[in-house]
């Protein structure tokens, strides 16, 4: 997950651990839009199209680490 921002980091793991993305913007006092914003990005930089696909790929990153 090293292309990814310490925050894009902090909210696939929040996601990977099960929470939604409106439970994660409440917890990080951010908005939705914000949650959205860094997911998306964070599939464009690691070239996955859905956010399972995402979490499964930075969980996988995380054991292998």
């Amino acid at each position: 997950m090293a292309k990814l921002s310490p925050r894009q980091q902090q909210i696939i793991r929040r996601l990977a651990a099960g929470e939604s993305q409106k439970s994660i913007a409440r917890q990080l006092g951010v908005s939705y839009s914000t949650v959205r914003a860094h997911m998306r990005q964070a599939r464009e930089r690691t070239d996955t199209r859905t956010s399972l696909e995402l979490a499964i790929k930075a969980e996988q990153e995380i054991r292998n680490t």
